[in-house]
């Protein structure tokens, strides 16, 4: 064999092994991207727990939730940075408890969950105004709250005598019993995906039982209010009286209603009522149950672990969870 077959042999040989090298370098390259994206997924899904177990610990340091508001430690200072739950560092990354209130305020901390409409036992003219006043375009809101009443109960008959409805053309049977989450109303005839968007952070399924929606009062947003039979402006008159003098939920001038008979003089010295007058039967002033959202991100900043949960603050027991 002569120099220069040698010489073109050890050439192949040379170019084999660095494409083999790349080969090997690039697969390395991605291990070691997977490995990165693995810990950052890891450290964040635990500092967005870490989030939530300061949220139930300021939750249940409050030994008595006979009434609950929003200038509380568990949900004040919307506006302001609050040392308890806005981006508090740990290591390298950090975690965020939020929510969003309906007037496009974020709030940091937990969100009261008896201030929405509880689906498993909200009467049904409730429901039907509640869809009207988050989306006043929506047709049919009456058979809608009749449906979703026809999911929950366990009737073969409505109150009028007409039969509940049969959607098992389309797979969804009637369920005859109480919702277990809310993504369920998706599965109710005539609530499509656009007004779930807009209802699922106005309705909850807690407590799941039949004794009677409560609605704390003082934590209500707008649409929840009006839901419960006052007007736009009735309810606007309610958010400002216990918002204080600022007008804004949340702040430290916050003078909420420290019980129903409370809230039932300022109805009258206000001129005020509610729609049906029953209804008054539906509102409280405290809470048993909240809502954590908290966010855990990575030091890489590349990696966002959302983690929400539900709690009763009679046991401290975690009654829904969810991580994403």
């Amino acid at each position: 064999m002569n120099k220069g077959s040698i010489l073109i042999i050890t050439l192949w040989i040379l170019a084999i092994l660095a494409i083999l090298s790349i080969g090997i370098g690039g697969r390395m390259g991605l291990e070691l991207k997977l490995t990165g994206f693995n810990r950052d997924s890891t450290a964040a899904l635990y500092l967005a727990k870490a989030g939530v177990e300061r949220a139930i610990s300021v939750i249940l340091s409050k030994k008595d939730h006979t009434v609950d508001s929003l200038n509380e430690a568990w949900s004040c200072n919307n506006e302001d940075a609050n040392p308890l739950f806005k981006e508090v560092k740990i290591g390298g990354g950090y975690f965020t408890v939020s929510y969003p209130f309906y007037n496009k305020r974020v709030f940091y901390g937990s969100q009261d969950e008896e201030g929405r409409i509880n689906i498993n036992n909200a009467p049904r003219d409730v429901i039907a105004r509640l869809i009207s006043s988050i989306d006043p375009t929506v047709a049919g809101t009456d058979e809608i709250a009749a449906n979703i009443d026809d999911w929950r109960d366990q009737d073969a008959v409505r109150q009028d005598g007409s039969p509940e409805y049969d959607y098992t053309e389309e797979g969804y049977k009637r369920k005859d019993a109480f919702f277990d989450s809310v993504d369920e109303v998706l599965l109710v005839k005539g609530v499509d995906r656009g007004l779930f968007d807009k209802m699922k952070s106005y309705i909850t399924v807690y407590p799941v039982t039949n004794s009677g929606c409560q609605v704390n009062i003082n934590t209500a947003p707008l649409p929840v209010l009006e839901a419960l039979g006052f007007s736009a402006e009735q309810a606007g008159s309610i958010i400002g009286a216990r918002a204080g003098p600022d007008g804004l939920d949340g702040t430290q001038d916050d003078t909420p209603f420290i019980n129903k008979d409370a809230f039932t003089a300022y109805l009258v010295n206000a001129g005020m009522s509610l729609t049906p007058p029953a209804n008054i039967g539906l509102v409280s002033c405290g809470s048993n149950f909240f809502r954590i959202e908290s966010k855990g991100y990575a030091s890489s900043g590349r990696v966002v672990k959302t983690v929400t949960c539900v709690i009763s603050v009679t046991d401290g027991s975690i009654l829904y969870w969810n991580e994403e």
